[in-house]
């Protein structure tokens, strides 16, 4: 798909011998690790400046492919030496708790080779044989919980929801792929906990809160936990310190559908007016306001352009459950930086749905 795409962004015999160019420099193997970095940099910012710039993402070379696609040829010149980045390896990495996501994809390739050296090496001592990349790949593959399947979702529950206010999404079918194929078992169940309806509402709620702090957290945001238990808090504020950036978030555990009332107005004017000081202070010049609910009922809309408008928050953004599970998919998928996030985040409209989403990340 990489290749396909950005040959297909050829405009004339000038990007042709550049693309021509490039291709020959980095799928050639390096000549060790620091020239394998150099190669994913000069790759990465290539693409980078096609995708950033391209109106519809889906038609341009996606940069979170990139460590993927050299490190496949790589591994061709030399299978002894070159692991493949593959995604399915970072979901088994991840759902055992051995991987750490980086800041760029160049560290993300240094981390995942260095890893995968220390892995080796200490699976040949347990096993007395020799172990290779391959060998490695297809154990940790055994170690993946997840099934190709969405199964953490109970489905026939979440059609029970009848209300006509209620605006139920759900655009798994129209994803290229299956999302639970990458989403970490212990953020899955996200939709469902969401919908319980028999469990107390302290208690759902603050299960439902601590699954969205994990899945921001696995975003790659620092993540200030704030919920029950700390007095009238926001749930949680998500931190970009690279770009500048935090969202206050807070998290709603409605079974039916969450409505705006007068004292949840109340709070969350409380909470801009308590911490945007406060991180304008730690140097964060952009802050925005997420609400995460598996849905919403109608009536946001004159509250949310008031909050913008009077206030420091810059974006103000009702986020379903099923979009910020999408969200962490395509990141885990692809690769993509935190930034990439941010922008699907604050370029999707005030209400995003799944289908924003699949609508921006999706290789169709």
């Amino acid at each position: 798909m990489l290749p396909n795409i950005l040959l297909k962004t050829i405009e004339n015999q000038e990007q042709q011998n550049k693309i021509t160019k490039l291709l020959k420099e980095c799928i050639v193997e390096p000549k060790d690790l620091n020239d394998a970095l150099n190669k994913i940099d000069v790759f990465v910012k290539y693409t980078s400046e096609i995708f950033n710039n391209a109106a519809d993402k889906r038609k341009a070379p996606n940069p979170g492919s990139v460590c993927y696609f050299l490190s496949y040829f790589w591994q061709i010149h030399d299978y002894k030496k070159w692991p493949i980045l593959y995604s399915s390896i970072v979901v088994s990495l991840t759902d055992i708790g051995l991987w750490s996501y980086q800041a760029s994809l160049t560290e993300t390739y240094k981390f995942f080779y260095n890893l995968n050296e220390e892995i080796k090496s200490i699976l040949t001592i347990h096993s007395g044989s020799p172990v290779s990349n391959w060998d490695a790949e297809h154990a940790f593959w055994n170690f993946r919980q997840v099934s190709g399947s969405p199964k953490p979702i109970d489905k026939p529950k979440e059609t029970q929801i009848k209300t006509s206010e209620v605006q139920i999404v759900s655009a798994l079918k129209v994803a290229s792929f299956s999302i639970f194929d990458y989403i970490p078992p212990v953020c899955a169940k996200l939709i469902e906990v969401g919908i319980e309806t028999e469990t107390p509402g302290s208690t759902k709620g603050a299960k439902y809160e601590k699954l969205v702090c994990e899945i921001f957290k696995q975003l790659g945001f620092e993540v200030q936990y704030l919920g029950q238990g700390t007095g009238r808090e926001p749930d949680l504020i998500a931190i970009h310190k690279v770009e500048n950036v935090a969202f206050i978030v807070d998290a709603k555990a409605y079974a039916n559908g969450y409505m705006l009332s007068a004292s949840d107005d109340r709070a969350i004017r409380e909470y801009i007016s308590h911490y945007c000081p406060k991180l304008h202070k730690e140097g964060i010049k952009k802050i925005g306001f997420i609400i995460v609910c598996n849905s919403f009922k109608p009536g946001f809309e004159n509250f949310m352009n008031e909050i913008t408008w009077k206030t420091d928050i810059k974006r103000f953004i009702l986020l379903t459950s099923d979009a910020l599970l999408h969200l962490l998919a395509y990141k885990i998928k692809d690769q993509l930086p935190v930034n990439d996030i941010i922008e699907g985040l604050i370029g999707s409209g005030n209400e995003i749905s799944a289908h924003n989403l699949i609508e921006k990340f999706d290789d169709i």
